[in-house]
């Protein structure tokens, strides 16, 4: 039910090469905080052989030491024809203007942008990076290890979840993908299965993947349990979802069912149905 994007180093070819094998929605290219800065042409080589790369994400470092923007790696990025990149460590409206000069500068077109929020001064600037239209972003997420980092706390689910929910209402305020953050934890399955469901039920539609691991548990969570499937049918019987327009209520089991309720219902059948489970 949540989409994956699957981050891949690229400085690392034998990941690369395991992509065939691996069932992600969607790939993106690690040339940050994944690879170090002395692995950057190791990076480049291995991106080369790779074909139809506008179907690919990637996330460029945009930074350099001093924290200024360096439009280098982007310009050999262009080149090589990726459409889709992560943008990682904008803190301002001013430094997203800028990364957007820079493609249209280089006449860059059909370009999707996912941003990451990495540090509260991101996070309270959501609002202003939305009041370009021109910008073209996809999607949000929380860069959680940053952020954390940036702010000085422990870093636990309890203490990042005023960001994660931040960021996921500003998704829907702003109508792009909620992307829910990545996760360092590749050995507690249950405990990635908990963060999975717990970004799921708050209304997450994608999660960010950084191991098989975790893609695994993605793919074969059980996102509705039984008693949720056979609630959901039995409200569906009694409703016509092609004639929404003249619905008001229903009740079922003694409880009122409106019509904000339905579109959790439908998902709820699609769902099961996909599962083979009605």
């Amino acid at each position: 039910m949540l989409r994956t994007y699957f981050f891949i180093p690229a400085s690392k070819p034998r990941f690369i090469e395991k992509m065939q094998t691996i069932v992600a929605d969607t790939f993106v290219f690690d040339f940050e905080d994944a690879i170090a800065e002395s692995e950057n042409e190791v990076a480049f080589e291995n991106i080369k052989k790779i074909k139809n790369v506008e179907q690919y994400w990637v996330r460029p470092r945009l930074f350099n030491h001093n924290e200024e923007i360096n439009n280098s790696q982007l310009k050999r990025l262009f080149s090589l024809g990726f459409k889709n990149y992560v943008l990682p460590k904008i803190s301002t409206p001013e430094e997203l203007q800028s990364i957007y000069n820079i493609f249209d500068y280089y006449d860059t077109t059909d370009i999707q942008w996912i941003l990451l929020i990495e540090s509260p001064l991101s996070l309270i600037n959501i609002p202003h990076f939305f009041s370009e239209p021109t910008f073209p972003i996809k999607g949000i997420a929380l860069g959680a290890q940053d952020y954390v980092a940036k702010t000085n706390m422990c870093y636990t689910h309890e203490e990042i979840s005023w960001a994660r929910k931040a960021v996921l209402n500003a998704a829907y305020a702003y109508n792009v993908e909620a992307i829910d953050f990545a996760s360092m934890n590749i050995g507690d399955i249950k405990e990635f299965e908990n963060e999975v469901l717990t970004g799921f039920k708050m209304g997450y539609t994608a999660k960010i993947i950084v191991h098989p691991n975790q893609l695994q548990v993605v793919k074969n969570i059980e996102y509705y349990n039984q008693a949720e499937i056979e609630r959901a049918v039995k409200i569906s019987k009694q409703i016509d979802f092609s004639q929404l327009n003249d619905f008001s209520i229903v009740v079922v089991d003694g409880k009122l069912y409106e019509k904000a309720h339905l579109k959790r219902i439908e998902r709820i059948i699609e769902y099961a149905k996909s599962k083979n489970l009605i």
